[in-house]
């Protein structure tokens, strides 16, 4: 594989002295060889790190690594933010996890495209698909299943049973389990439709806790404790309010907001 590269840059050279003559292309043969230099020095480290790992040589691995990271290795900057992450030969960082993965997958090392649209998909739709996107360019199976599952619930994207259908034939094809309700147009409409119907049960669920909460906290004003603003959000300060009549009132002081909770603050006289 490095001889076949290494050829493969030769040619490279050869071409752009035939193709530009001998008169300003010195420039871009030095910034080439520059760049020949760099991929294989990340090469070797690569390699270098994962024969360490593979020994569980943590902190050898985790050096050759770096090394083919700064030497522009997508592949090395990948492992380099795995282990940033596992916090394997060095303590565990998950800022430098995500710069490395983030360096990884702008240079399009598929495994860092996939994660860093995982990464994305709940804050930020848009940039998730990009991620996905460039990850099945290059027939990463699991970024072509996210795909499927966004177009599926419209997730960032404009709902398409076709589009989700085409994504899910391919990451199958990849050898990706695909659930074979999702294997046809049908399916994924019932799935959509599943998906729909839990949204709905949760935006419920949230709206009663809030009202539960606001409640929590009128009591508690009223009682005299200190639970904040009653707005139905729970933070420290009702917590801390709620810990506080709990004490005071020989319950377990766990600082739940519960219908249990409001039931014995019902029973207290202000």
């Amino acid at each position: 594989m490095v001889n076949y590269r290494y050829n493969s840059t030769l040619v490279l050279l050869i071409t752009l002295l035939a193709l530009g003559g001998c008169a300003g292309v010195m420039d871009s043969l030095k910034s080439g060889m520059s760049g020949t230099a760099g991929y294989f020095k990340a090469n070797a480290a690569e390699e270098t790190g994962d024969a360490a790992y593979e020994r569980r040589d943590y902190p050898g691995a985790f050096a050759a690594y770096q090394t083919a990271a700064e030497a522009g290795g997508r592949y090395g900057q990948f492992m380099l933010a795995g282990m940033y992450l596992a916090g394997e030969g060095t303590k565990r960082n998950p800022k430098m996890y995500l710069h490395w993965m983030r360096e990884s997958a702008d240079r399009d090392f598929p495994a860092a495209n996939y994660l860093m649209g995982r990464a994305y998909l709940a804050s930020d739709s848009e940039a998730a698909r990009s991620y996905f996107q460039k990850a099945a360019k290059q027939e990463h199976g699991g970024a072509m299943y996210m795909l499927g599952l966004m177009y599926a619930g419209g997730t960032g994207v404009a709902q398409s049973d076709r589009e989700a259908l085409r994504w899910f034939r391919l990451a199958s094809a990849q050898g990706v389990a695909v659930d074979n309700r999702l294997l046809s147009e049908a399916g994924i409409q019932d799935y959509a439709r599943g998906l729909r119907q839990r949204s709905t049960q949760a935006q419920a669920a949230r709206v009663s806790q809030q009202d539960l909460v606001r409640d929590i906290q009128q009591r508690l004003a009223a009682l005299g404790y200190e639970p904040g603003p009653v707005d139905g959000q729970f933070g420290r300060k009702t917590r801390a309010a709620i810990v506080d009549f709990q004490r005071r009132n020989g319950l377990e002081p766990d600082g739940r907001a519960t219908a249990q909770l409001l039931e014995a603050l019902k029973n207290v006289s202000p």
